[in-house]
């Protein structure tokens, strides 16, 4: 059983209806992904945290980078991201 929080929430997330939705509101972009930007922001919010912390949280935490989309292979920072 998975007790991480945001690995039992990323497979609860309608994902693909949610990058749908972004990109009928926002142009798409080549280097913004938009599960990474919308994965980002609930982040964000969830622990309270700035732009700053909310990225430093990300590259230390292997289960946040999940939650965006990389596999559990992708090193930080690095790698294509995820596909939306």
């Amino acid at each position: 059983m998975e007790k991480n929080l945001y690995l039992v929430v990323s497979k609860q997330i309608p994902w693909g209806d949610l990058v749908n939705m972004y990109n009928k509101r926002n142009p798409p972009k080549a280097t913004l992904n938009p599960r990474v930007l919308i994965g980002a922001v609930i982040i964000k919010h969830t622990l309270n945290l700035d732009d700053r912390e909310t990225i430093a949280q990300i590259t230390e935490n292997m289960y946040l980078k999940y939650f965006l989309g990389y596999s559990s292979t992708t090193p930080a920072n690095h790698g294509s991201p995820p596909s939306s």
